[in-house]
């Protein structure tokens, strides 16, 4: 479905959605792997992580998981018609409206 110079901003939009999906799924990423490398290094079982106990960084963990979450489900949607687009990171069109993505 051609969109003319509205298509153009919708690639944009897109792009930049995109790019902020990128940082979302970072910020979800990043205690992941600090707990990872902290059991790595840690023999035995993990009660304290730099003096703070587990529990707080697990609640912690789950917060960030959930803050991610609600931001990848407001981010990452069609900017032509708002629907929720797919896992993958690379649409040349949203499945709902059609409209052109890249």
């Amino acid at each position: 479905m051609p969109y003319g110079e509205q298509g153009t901003r919708f690639k944009r939009e897109y792009a930049s959605r995109r790019g902020r999906q990128v940082w979302i799924s970072a910020l979800f990423m990043v205690p992941v792997v600090v707990v990872a490398i902290a059991k790595h290094n840690h023999p035995g079982p993990l009660v304290a992580m730099m003096g703070i106990p587990i529990r707080m960084w697990l609640i912690g963990f789950f917060v960030l998981m959930l803050v991610a979450i609600a931001l990848s489900f407001r981010n990452w949607r069609c900017p032509a018609c708002g629907g929720p687009l797919s896992r993958t990171l690379n649409h040349p069109y949203c499945r709902r409206c059609g409209a052109e993505l890249q």
